[in-house]
């Protein structure tokens, strides 16, 4: 099951989205300094018009995972039009 399968239940629509990407300037792991992150929050709406709003931060692999899955879901939906 994909991260975002853990976020969403159900069929919602993507109402908004908010993101930005940042760096980790310092941290009490050496290891961890530098490193870039984006924090997303998804506006969600289900079939009752009901707003939920979903938090949730990714690494930069896991951003390029994600958008390429929303890339794949773009073609899928432009198929059936």
């Amino acid at each position: 099951m994909t991260m975002m399968a853990h976020c969403v239940r159900g069929e919602k629509k993507l109402v908004d989205m908010d993101w930005r990407f940042g760096v980790t300037a310092a941290t009490s792991e050496s290891h961890s300094d530098g490193s870039t992150f984006l924090q997303l929050k998804l506006v969600l709406e289900n079939g009752a018009g009901e707003q939920e709003r979903v938090y949730f931060e990714l690494t930069l692999p896991q951003f390029y995972e994600f958008l390429a899955t929303l890339e794949s879901a773009k073609v899928k939906v432009g198929s059936l039009t």
